[in-house]
C-alpha cells in the first residue's frame, strides 16, 4: 500500500469541548453577542502566534471592566475530553504505516495544556503542527501546504480531516483529500477503511 500522510484537526475532532466564550460570558454576566464581536478581533493573531494571550486578557479586562489577575479565562473556561473513536483511527492509521500528524488552529495555553495531560490526547501522533508555532492558520492555504512540505509528501498523497467545511474546502483547493468531520463515526470508518492494512 502507498503509505499517505494524514492531517488531524484537534479541537472538535480529536478533542471535544464547548467554546470557552460562552462558560466566559456565563461567569461575568456577559452579553455573549458582543464579547464575541470584541474576541473576533484578537482571536486570529493569537492562532498565528502574533499576539500574546496577556495582552488579550487586559482587553478584556479593559473592555468589560473586569478583573483577570487570578482567572486566566483561556484555560479556566477550557473544559476539553478525548474523542476516543477519533484516537483508535489514529492508532489504526499508524499500525498501518501512515504518517500521521496533526494541524490545529490553536494558541499556546490551550496547547500547553493538551501537551501536560497525562495521558495526553496529542500523544501518539508522529508529529504537531500547531497554528501559533507555525504562524498560520486555517483556513489559509499556506497552512496545508507548509505541512504537506515539511513532511515531503505530494499535496495528492496528504489527508486532512477537520470538523470546519471552510477549512476542508481550502484543503481541497490545492488538491489534498479532506473530509468534513460531522461527529458521524461510521462515515468516518468507511472513508479511513481503504487505508487500513487490517
Amino acid at each position: 500500500m502507498n503509505k499517505k500522510l494524514f492531517i488531524f484537526d484537534i479541537g472538535g475532532v480529536v478533542v471535544m469541548h464547548n467554546p470557552p466564550i460562552h462558560e466566559f460570558c456565563e461567569k461575568y454576566k456577559l452579553d455573549l453577542h458582543m464579547v464575541q464581536r470584541d474576541w473576533m478581533c484578537y482571536i486570529k493573531p493569537m492562532l498565528d502566534g502574533f499576539l500574546d494571550t496577556d495582552y488579550f486578557y487586559r482587553m478584556l479586562e479593559l473592555n468589560y471592566n473586569i478583573d483577570l489577575s487570578n482567572d486566566p479565562v483561556l484555560i479556566t473556561c477550557y473544559h476539553p475530553y478525548e474523542n476516543e473513536f477519533m484516537k483508535d483511527m489514529v492508532r489504526r492509521l499508524r499500525a498501518s504505516g501512515h504518517r500521521v500528524v496533526t494541524g490545529s488552529n490553536t494558541f499556546a495555553p490551550h496547547w500547553d495544556l493538551l501537551k501536560n495531560l497525562k495521558p495526553s490526547p496529542l500523544d501518539g501522533f508522529d508529529k504537531l503542527y500547531a497554528s501559533h508555532e507555525m504562524h498560520l492558520s486555517k483556513p489559509n492555504t499556506a497552512f496545508y501546504q507548509y505541512i504537506a512540505d515539511a513532511e515531503g509528501y505530494k499535496n495528492e498523497d496528504c489527508f486532512f480531516i477537520d470538523d470546519s467545511e471552510v477549512n476542508v474546502e481550502s484543503a481541497r483547493s490545492i488538491g489534498i483529500n479532506a473530509f468534513h468531520y460531522t461527529q458521524d463515526n461510521e462515515a468516518v470508518l468507511n472513508y479511513f477503511r481503504p487505508y487500513f492494512s487490517e
